[in-house]
């Protein structure tokens, strides 16, 4: 079976990132993985990229860590896809569904430039509509997770969600938010995936997603998570 990462951070992307490309490719490498999903914060989240910019040169900004992170993964001979990470940021931290999270797969960078700053006040509901509606696959990113840092409740989406990350490896995320997250993917029938969430190096566990096959694009991978054919891990780092 072939490995997969689908949720990690670079420093180029991600405000809280620590890997450089080079870094994570080279982690990644190591422990025998076929390829990676890099899904850094995207500009409503924790991003590394300048708000103020235009938008234009925000995606572009923003892509690079991907980019970057492709390019020298081709030469180690590692796959590399791009997904975004966008978090729910449409009003007073402790009185909305700040801090929810999904994983945007099978979208791109000219996506992005087709669209403007307005997609970042949409309400949630309707981004989520329109990303589907346009070709992307939505997973809602370790749900039961409550950062009580800045959330004060957990917010779920079950009508405009394609799956779910059951498994999550970050600290806050292990056990019991996981466990919850697998009954309701489990009793909802969403199809199902895992991510380690990862950062820099150090994290005790990772997710590796097993396909069948090997993907050429993200839609493989896409095809065989709604084939149900995958398999999500929890496994030490």
């Amino acid at each position: 079976m072939f490995k997969y990462e689908m949720h990690s951070h670079t420093k180029v992307g991600s405000g809280c990132g620590v890997f450089s490309p080079q870094e994570i490719v080279d982690y990644f490498v190591e422990r025998n993985y076929t390829g990676l999903c890099i899904t850094d914060h995207f500009f409503n989240g924790n991003c590394a990229v300048d708000g103020r910019l235009p938008w234009r040169e925000k995606v572009v900004r923003y892509c690079d860590a991907y980019e970057q992170t492709k390019e020298i993964g081709y030469k180690r001979g590692l796959d590399v896809f791009f997904g975004f990470e966008y978090t729910c940021n449409n009003g007073a931290a402790r009185d909305s569904n700040f801090g929810t999270d999904f994983l945007i797969y099978g979208l791109d960078k000219k996506w992005l430039l087709s669209k403007g700053e307005s997609i970042l006040s949409m309400p949630v509901n309707d981004f989520l509509k329109m990303v589907r509606e346009e070709g992307g696959f939505v997973v809602q990113a370790h749900p039961f997770r409550l950062a009580t840092s800045y959330m004060n409740h957990i917010s779920l989406f079950p009508l405009f969600t394609d799956a779910v990350e059951i498994y999550n490896a970050n600290p806050n995320t292990l056990g019991a938010p996981n466990n919850m997250a697998v009954a309701y993917a489990r009793e909802y029938g969403f199809y199902e995936t895992c991510g380690s969430d990862i950062h820099g190096p150090g994290q005790k566990y990772l997710c590796v997603l097993y396909t069948e096959k090997r993907a050429e694009t993200i839609f493989d991978i896409i095809a065989q998570i709604k084939k149900r054919s995958v398999r999500c891990t929890i496994e030490e780092s």
